[in-house]
């Protein structure tokens, strides 16, 4: 006979009016000796369990035991009035969880909830009570504010990160993938790996009244490394079981993957599925390529951002954006064309509060990308949620701000709109109320600015020399100038202006320690003026290099002269210089492998010593991933063919007048204003950056930027 304790209790109540202290003390006892569901086994009972809460919407689950049952769940206002029912069947064919949705309930209020047994007699199975609860969310995009927890990678072990976020009070919970580890796509393994996971006591309590939901990553995908064609056979019941133990507004588009958003009012998450569609079909974005996200996906997220009303919207997935350099195949490094045409239709749409997020590392970071969607884009990366780290992980990315290499992590974004202006907060905690690191974000600073015009437009990077090494462009400060091994300007002597002086047999040189385009470039131009006050000799190996771009944002010998322009001899012809281009691009990548770098050239240009040797000449070169242009002094000089088709390689800073590791090859002579942007120039553009430069030099600095504006 199998006795309901609470139901039985009330009962007695009721015909012998027992007194609540003895009430309290025969509760107790039977707690005692029938603990909770103690006729079913414990590794039965998941739940029950609060996921996707939106404004007028919710979805539960419950699953009570191993056996077929015909459940009803009970909606109540805080009065405790009947405000919804909803029944459902736990059976074989879920695993024996019920499911519930709950619909056309009033924003921004708590109820509470019941789930009965219905049978002959009904059964009470979770009475209404402090934890059975739910708070739907506020639609509205002002005037509150909302609290959303991220963690990746947890073990099926305890931890204190549940509690934590208990005191917090976080409105949902986003388990971020790896969470649980599975590697197995044994539906029935997939299946007790989940309810182990649920059963965790502190999660079990947080979730019976805070909304859970999540995506997966590779060990809850079924194996390290996984994508959509290495386990092809096994997904199926990956994502069966992961529906099973999910509470969720949708699974994919219904028949495959995973991936969904809620929406909190104030803040919108769409949780991606990097994983199911993978290296299994063309990409939407270049047919030559393979997917990461599918077509289905891909539709669905674009339009799901572009209708977006949220102030702030987090584009979240189990994986990275970056790339791991570890040549695994799961990060968005591999799938750049997708990663990159998201962005820029973030940016050509002109959609505002936008962040990245992501986990699988064991290391956590944030990263920002400047100006690259309209506004500098911040990228969180919060793992793990237990203690194993993976130091080789933390790995250089000229974006990277912070970096954390320890366990017991967790996120939290909180949209805060109740002040003169929203702003999103960011939280990297720890257990015991630690917080390693709180970043503050107004939603002006996350909105598009007036796209500039004319030769303003894309300007990523602008060196003046006049009277110092200050970059003049939207980056800012971030990518001023340094001085090395002594190199000065002089405020007379350039095109225009000051100009910076270089001594070759002092290796001086000026350094730029941060990039200044966006990852993986697909197209810029690179402007500068220079007159040599030496050359390499006619029969000498020697080189002078005006510009060459460094690995990681200092000086070195490591590969990354993505951006490289030097002078040398040239061997058939003493009475001319050899202007040469270098350059290092992506290879596309084989199905199964990681994006490999390739350098591509020289490709050169020679030109007569006699026109640089003491004079100013202008050379400008433009990149879209299929060739590269040289300009002289405005016209075309030489147009070369990428033998391989590809965008920029990563690189990290810049050295001008000298080689990346700024040592014994550098330029002898004068440079002056050096410009970079993001696209590549016009011809007739072209022609303006060496006009305006080359015209008689009239008016204040202000005036000659006032033209570059107006041009």
């Amino acid at each position: 006979m199998i006795i309901n304790q609470r139901v039985s209790l009330q009962r007695t109540v009721m015909l012998f009016r027992i007194p609540e202290w003895m009430l309290f003390v025969l509760s107790f006892c039977l707690a005692w000796i029938f603990p909770p569901h103690w006729h079913v086994r414990a590794n039965e009972v998941v739940g029950p369990l609060v996921g996707t809460v939106e404004a007028t919407t919710a979805h539960l689950l419950y699953r009570p035991s191993g056996e077929e049952q015909k459940l009803q769940l009970t909606v109540l206002s805080e009065s405790g009035s009947v405000v919804s029912i909803v029944e459902s069947l736990a059976d074989e064919s879920t695993d024996h969880v019920a499911k519930f949705t709950v619909n056309s309930l009033t924003p921004a209020t708590t109820y509470r909830y019941q789930i009965d047994a219905l049978g002959s007699p009904t059964r009470t199975l979770i009475a209404p009570g402090p934890k059975h609860r739910f708070t739907t969310a506020s639609p509205a995009r002002e005037g509150h504010c909302v609290t959303v927890g991220f963690v990746s990678c947890v073990d099926i072990e305890p931890n204190g990160i549940w509690n934590e976020m208990e005191s917090l009070g976080v409105n949902t919970l986003c388990l971020m993938g790896d969470t649980p580890y599975i590697d197995n796509s044994d539906l029935n393994v997939v299946r007790q790996r989940h309810r182990m996971f649920l059963q965790m006591p502190d999660l079990a309590s947080l979730a019976t009244h805070t909304p859970t939901i999540g995506v997966w990553d590779d060990h809850d995908f079924g194996r390290n490394n996984g994508n959509g064609l290495n386990m092809i056979s096994g997904k199926p019941n990956t994502r069966r079981g992961f529906v099973d133990y999910r509470a969720h507004t949708q699974y994919g588009n219904g028949r495959e993957g995973v991936y969904h958003k809620v929406d909190l009012g104030m803040i919108e998450v769409f949780l991606l599925d990097p994983r199911y569609f993978s290296q299994t079909e063309p990409s939407p974005v270049d047919p030559a390529e393979t997917t990461c996200f599918g077509a289905d996906q891909w539709t669905w997220l674009l339009s799901g951002l572009k209708a977006s009303e949220a102030p702030f919207k987090v584009i979240a997935l189990g994986s990275v954006w970056q790339d791991k350099k570890n040549r695994e195949i799961d990060d968005m490094f591999t799938y750049w064309y997708e990663r990159d045409a998201l962005l820029d239709f973030v940016a050509e749409e002109q959609i505002s509060g936008v962040t990245l997020l992501g986990g699988d590392i064991h290391v956590s970071r944030h990263l920002v990308h400047p100006q690259r969607v309209g506004y500098n884009l911040h990228d969180f990366v919060i793992s793990p949620g237990h203690t194993r780290t993976i130091t080789e992980l933390d790995v250089y990315h000229p974006s990277l701000e912070w970096s954390l290499v320890e366990g017991w992590q967790f996120l939290t974004l909180t949209a805060d709109g109740t002040g003169e202006e929203p702003h999103l907060i960011a939280e990297y905690r720890q257990t015991d109320g630690k917080v390693n690191r709180r970043v503050e974000l107004r939603l002006s600073e996350m909105t598009p600015r007036e796209l500039p015009q004319g030769l303003q437009n894309s300007l990523r990077a602008n060196w003046h020399f006049d009277d110092g090494f200050e970059n003049d462009s939207i980056l800012g400060n971030r990518i001023d100038a340094v001085s090395h091994h002594g190199a000065a300007i002089f405020a007379e002597g350039g095109i225009r202006g000051g100009a910076v002086r270089l001594h070759r047999d002092q290796q001086q040189s000026v350094t730029v320690q941060r990039s200044f385009l966006d990852d993986n470039s697909d197209a810029h131009t690179v402007s500068l003026w220079f007159k040599p006050e030496s050359l390499p000799g006619a029969e000498s190996t020697d080189r002078h290099f005006l510009l060459e771009s460094t690995a990681e944002g200092h000086p070195s010998p490591k590969t990354a002269w993505h951006l490289s322009l030097g002078l040398r001899a040239a061997a058939a012809d003493e009475g001319k210089v050899n202007l040469q281009l270098h350059t290092v691009t992506l290879k596309p990548a084989q199905s199964q492998m990681a994006p490999t770098t390739l350098a591509q050239g020289p490709f050169d240009f020679l030109i007569d010593r006699e026109q640089l040797l003491d004079r100013w000449t202008h050379v400008l070169f433009t990149f879209d991933s299929k060739q590269i242009n040289l300009y002289i002094d405005g016209k075309r000089a030489a147009s070369n063919q990428l033998p391989v088709s590809g965008p920029a390689a990563e690189f990290g800073g810049l050295v001008i007048g000298g080689h990346r590791d700024a040592v014994g090859r550098n330029f002898d002579g004068w440079v002056d204003e050096v410009a970079v942007w993001e696209r590549a120039l016009s011809q007739q553009e072209i022609e303006s950056v060496f006009t305006q430069h080359n015209e008689p030099a009239s008016g204040s600095q202000h005036s000659r930027e006032k033209k570059l504006d107006n041009d």
